[in-house]
Parts: C-alpha cells; structure tokens; sequence
C-alpha cells in the first residue's frame, strides 16, 4: 500500500508489533546517534520500549523528555528541542503524536536532521504531512517543514489510546468531509487547481474512516489500523499538494481560531481533533444555510473604509498581524470591478448548489458518529461560548488566503448574517433530548425569600411539556424539611423526591467510602456490623447541618474527630475557624459539603462555604474535597436518584462554577440564568460555557418547544 509514496515518506509500518521493528530499521539504515524526543507520557506509554530496545542492540542514542505532559508547539519546546540536539546526531525520533510530530519535523528542518515518528495515538492526519502546524506568538502558523523518513504505528499502542484520542483522530478525518466541498467550491468559483489524483486519496482516506466509525468504542485493531491508515493517507495527500489544502478548510480555520483566542485568554483548548470535530457541525450548518438560499444578486452595498477597519479588528483580537486579508478585493475602489466580481460568484451559485449540496451529509449525521465515540459535538462542550463562536465565523478566514465557505459568504456580505444564524440553530439544539431539569434554587427560582415573577408560570410550561424537574440547592446553611417548607410558602408543592442538596450527596459519600478512607485512622469506630453511626466528626456549621449528620447517626464532637466537614456556617466565629484548622493540620479528612464562594441576597452576596474554605487552606495548605456542584460525586448521586441518563439531565442555575461546571465535560446540558450571581460579561474568559444563555427562566421558556 505505502511503496507508491515511498518518495513522500520512505518507510511506513502500521501493523501489531511495529514498534518491536524501530531498532532493525535504525541498524538497516545506519544511523549513528538518535536523539528520542518524547513528553512523560508518551515515554511511559512507547519510549522507555524504544530505549530498552536501543540498550539491547547496542544503539547510540540521547534522551530528550520534555517536562510538560502535554507541550504546546510553540519556541519554548523548539527551543528545549534545539538546546538538545548536537551536530552529530543523524534521526531525531519522535515518539508521540501530534505535538511531538511537529515538534521534530520542524526542528529537524531547521537543523538539517531527518525525522521519524513511533505513533502513539491516532489521533491527527499531520504524520506524513510536509507542514507542521506551530504556534508562534500565540499564533496557529503552518510553515513547510519535512516529512518523516519513517513512520511507526503500533496497533497494539494506538488501540490502547486514551478514547478521546482516537475520538480526536476520527474528528480530525471527518473535518474532510467539509475541506473537500471548500475545495471544489474554489475549484468552481476560482479556478483553484484540483487535481484528481489527491482527491481520491482524500475521499479514499475518508471512507476508511467512514466504514470505520461504528466499532471506534470496540478498539476493534481491524478498525484502528483502517483509521490509522486514513490519517496518514490524508498527510500524504497535502504533503503531494505541497499545502494543506487537501485536508483544511472551514473546519480547520474555525478550529485554529478557537485555539488561538483560549489560548490568549488562558484556557486549555481540546485536542486538535476534537475541535475539527465539532467546526466540521459548525461548517456543515453554514452550508446547509447557503444552500436554502435564493439564488440571486447578492449585492449588498458596503463601504471599503469600514470593511477594512472591520478585518483589522479581527487582526487586534489576536493581538497579532499575522492575518492575510483579501485586500485585493477589498481595496478595489472601482465599485464597478467589485459588483463584477459578485456578480460572477452570483452566476456560479447555481453550480455550486447543485454540486455540492447535494453530497453533504446533515449536521446531525457527523454528530451522531461523533457521539458513538463520546465525542464533543457543540462548541458550548470544548469551551466555546457564543461570542467566540460569532467572532471566529467572522475573522477565522483571516488565517489563511485559502478559499472556503468563509470567503465566499464574505465577498457577498453575508458573515454576519450566517454568524447570527449559526448561533440560533446551536441555541435551538441545546436542549434537544433533555427529559429533566435540575434547577438551581437562590438565583434561580427565588432570591432570598422573593419568589421570581416567572418562576410558576416556567414550572407549568414544563410539566405541560411533559419535562420533568428536580430542585437541588448547594446551600448547606439549612436542610430538606426547611426548603420544602419555604417552597410550600411560595406556592410550590414539591415532594421530598423531588428535592435534593448538597448535604445529601455528601452523607451518601460517606455512607459508602468513610472506613476505606478512613483506614487505619479508625481510632474512634468500635462499631459493629460494619456501621458508620459511632463515627465521631467535628462540624463548622448551622445546627440544621448539624442535625442531618446526628439523625445519620454521626456523634458530633468537639474534641479528637475521625473527620471534619466544613458547611456554610453563617455563625463561623474565630474560635469554631481556629478549631477547624487545627484539626486539618493533624490530619484529619476534612470534606467541604459545598464550594460556593458567595450567596445571593438581596442587594448582594454573602460569603459562602467556598471563602471559609479558602480560609482554611491559607492556613493550613489543605483544600477540602468539596461535594454538591460541580463535583462528579453529585451528578452521579443525581442519577441515582431520577434514574436519567446523564445526556437526559439538564442544570439550570445562575452560577458558572459550579451549575455549568458540573456538566462540563459530561453528557449533560447545562443553562445559565442571568437572574442571580453570573452577569454576561462574566463568560467572555470563562472555562465553563453553559449550551445556552438566558436572561431567566421565562426566558427559557421559549427553548422548551425545542427538546
């Protein structure tokens, strides 16, 4: 299969057992001294197998492990890389995947060295690619590089890839459903040259991917070396194109610009293929849009001047230069020339439609592939909040003069617009398949003692719609027999299985983990039959804390505790804090029942169990593991109770740290009320991105037809 692109790549192996063969290719070809580069975990996972095997056959080589478990591509790893290497050494070899490819391949061409790369995982087409995609100053760059010299893909190794890996390689190769339609739109608008020869490599990478895709979550190895192989045909491809234009398009430009901006606002991005993933639904959404429009002039009027100022804008939000604009067009101040050239692209929109519309797969069909493999499917579960997704809609073109959707909707004035529509169809689709809310309390329903104006009215659109609900609070300052009263008062009949707190998942916790946790610090329990109600604790909170953890059979005390739990004590005094903190320092467990920082009152906020807790560990170093949201220990005691699945489950509160953090990086949904502690401005550098912003629950009501 690999001998016709053995002037691309030399030797590739992708089979079981290949990483057993590294040493006899490095004695066949006879290098002298390799320079292995991996991070931690890629040495544990491949490396330390390559150097036993290098000590074994008597190999020359040196160690290079970067610190970081997952290093970026940027000037620090290439100058780690760099500081590493001396001229006698002849291979750099990777041992890695994505990161560790382009770290090598473009330090090697610097440095005149060969590489070659031990696959680690499949999870990106950039192994046999001639580019390695950097980041520079904060910015996603793709200089020319070199391909490896060999490549080495262990199907043993990569079937045993973390899942997400390999759900980020069947991502990064499902974005070629979309780059090749961006490339026939050019071929057809632009003349682009295509040549056929690397499309049917492309569209052969794909369909192995494709056939695929269904027993991805088995590890089938027939299965993994297909995909496997479609990653590095699609390498071969743009590295035969000699640019990435066989395999990058819309989904690509949208996924670099989403990097770029989390990683200037210090957020962690996904991996690179899971954000493909989700820009390829992105893209596809936009061509669905286009191709529902009427044909016809699109001659919308515009001024040069603003339009060029509005590109610059989009240049300044990176902080960087580094955009290539279409100024050709742009600066054209013969408005008879731009109408021209509209109306050209006007002329091929019937072309286009016909060509390409009809071959693109739904949005909702690389979705569901893309679930099968527990895969991010919105922007709202890598992190993308709707501003970002607007911003990246309008300036993600910018990257790269390469022309796609992007570029075509733009030279007909259309961005914004689509931008617009694009975030209604992921607002729309936010809620599809919720079967229960879990709302939030204070902030959410009521403030203080105040019932919301819309709080009943949401509660019948809701049962009428037949949704169920549960109401679940993290403050701990009070228990389930006072809030079932206080809802009763406000007109709310709610029965005690309908109602759960923060308190509750952490008395299940402990019903089930304390003796294990405990261990040999059992000092207290004489208990027999294995019962925890002979457990002393010491608690700093309100009595009706107190009270839950003495009717669970827990003895309160104030003098050598097996545990200490921290509530929100809104009689915290300087003595009960002192005490507290004295326990921790001789090692008692302590375990936070919430970690709210604030809460809402009227007129403002109060500080919760989250700041006294801050408290402690500025005092003694030790943090309390914290139950109630966002800790997984309460999004599983929520299944528990209902009986939902986790994708049936939807939080509704006013709080992003802890109602949307608890769904982050889950099946479940989250929404976030404007009506209690977060305010918009709040989600702009925010790591927890809520599937859909409202002003408050009547808000909200308006989405229910969509579920």
């Amino acid at each position: 299969m690999w001998e016709k692109y053995k002037h691309i790549v030399p030797f590739i192996f992708v089979s079981s057992g290949a990483i057993n063969t590294v040493s006899d290719w490095i004695k066949k070809e006879n290098y002298k001294h390799i320079l292995i580069v991996c991070d931690p975990i890629t040495k544990k996972i491949a490396g330390d197998i390559i150097v036993t095997a290098f000590d074994k056959n008597n190999i020359n080589y040196s160690l290079c492990t970067f610190k970081e478990d997952e290093p970026l591509p940027d000037e620090k790893s290439v100058g780690a890389l760099i500081a590493a290497y001396t001229a006698d050494m002849d291979l750099i070899l990777g041992v890695g995947a994505g990161t560790i490819n382009d770290i090598c391949t473009y330090v090697g061409a610097k440095v005149g060295c060969p590489s070659a790369i031990v696959g680690t995982a499949p999870s990106m087409d950039g192994y046999a690619s001639l580019g390695s995609a950097m980041l520079f100053d904060g910015v996603k760059v793709t200089p020319p590089t070199q391909c490896p010299v060999a490549i080495f893909c262990d199907i043993d190794i990569l079937s045993a890839a973390p899942m997400n890996m390999i759900a980020a390689g069947l991502g990064d190769m499902l974005g070629k459903v979309t780059s090749l339609v961006d490339w026939q739109l050019s071929f057809i608008v632009t003349g682009e040259d295509k040549p056929e020869d690397i499309v049917d490599i492309m569209q052969c990478a794909l369909e192995k991917i494709i056939i695929g895709a269904p027993k991805v979550p088995t590890r089938d190895p027939q299965v993994i070396q297909s995909i496997t192989e479609g990653l590095i045909l699609s390498g071969i491809a743009m590295s035969l194109y000699g640019d990435s234009r066989p395999a990058s398009g819309t989904e690509h430009h949208l996924a670099h610009y989403w990097e770029m901006r989390q990683l200037k606002a210090g957020i962690k991005p996904a991996l690179h293929g899971t954000k493909v993933g989700v820009a390829t639904i992105v893209a596809l959404v936009m061509w669905h849009i286009y191709a529902t429009l009427c044909q016809g002039e699109c001659l919308n009027s515009f001024n040069n001047e603003e339009r060029l100022s509005y590109f610059y804008q989009g240049a300044q939000r990176l902080h960087t230069e580094c955009v290539e604009i279409d100024v050709e067009f742009f600066e054209d101040k013969n408005t008879s020339n731009q109408k021209e050239r509209l109306r050209a692209i006007d002329k091929n929109n019937s072309n286009v439609l016909r060509s390409l519309a009809s071959s693109l797969p739904k949005p909702e069909k690389i979705a569901d592939i893309l679930s099968s493999v527990d895969a991010p499917i919105r922007p709202s579960d890598i992190g993308i909040n709707e501003n970002l997704l607007h911003d990246s809609i309008l300036y993600a073109k910018d990257r790269k003069p390469t022309y796609t959707l992007m570029q075509h909707l733009n030279r007909m004035n259309l961005l914004e617009d689509f931008a617009k529509k694009v975030s209604k169809y992921f607002s729309q689709t936010a809620l599809k398949g919720v079967k229960c809310f879990v709302l939030d309390m204070d902030g959410t329903i009521y403030l203080a003692d105040e019932l919301f104006p819309f709080t009943l009215d949401f509660l019948n659109h809701i049962k009428k719609a037949n949704i169920d609900h549960i109401f679940f609070t993290n403050n701990s300052s009070q228990n389930t027999k006072f809030y079932l009263s206080k809802l009763q008062k406000m007109g709310i009949n709610v029965t005690p299985d309908k109602f759960l707190m923060s308190t509750g998942v952490l008395l299940d916790y402990l019903s089930k983990n304390l003796k294990s946790n405990l261990g040999h610090k059992q000092i207290n329990n004489d208990c027999e039959n294995n019962k925890t109600n002979v457990y002393k604790t010491f608690i700093a909170g309100t009595q009706s804390l107190k009270d839950d953890f003495i009717d669970a059979g827990y003895i309160l005390t104030e003098d050598n505790p097996d545990f200490v739990v921290l509530g929100f004590d809104t009689d915290m005094d300087y003595k009960r804090l002192t005490r507290l903190c004295d326990f921790v320092r001789e090692g008692k467990p302590i375990y936070g029942v919430n970690m709210d920082y604030n809460c809402p009152i009227k007129g403002g906020f109060i500080p919760d169990c989250g700041s006294l807790a801050a408290a402690v560990y500025t005092s003694t170093g030790v943090m309390p593991e914290f139950f109630g949201k966002p800790s997984r220990h309460t999004l599983d005691y929520i299944i528990q109770k209902t009986g939902y699945k986790e994708e049936e489950l939807c939080f509704v509160g006013d709080r992003l740290y802890t109602d949307i953090a608890i769904a982050t990086g889950t099946k479940a949904r989250s929404v976030l009320v404007l009506s209690g502690e977060a305010k918009r401005e709040d989600l702009e550098n925010s790591k927890f991105v809520p599937d859909l912003v409202v002003d408050d629950l009547s808000e909200l009501i308006e989405h229910l037809h969509n579920i």
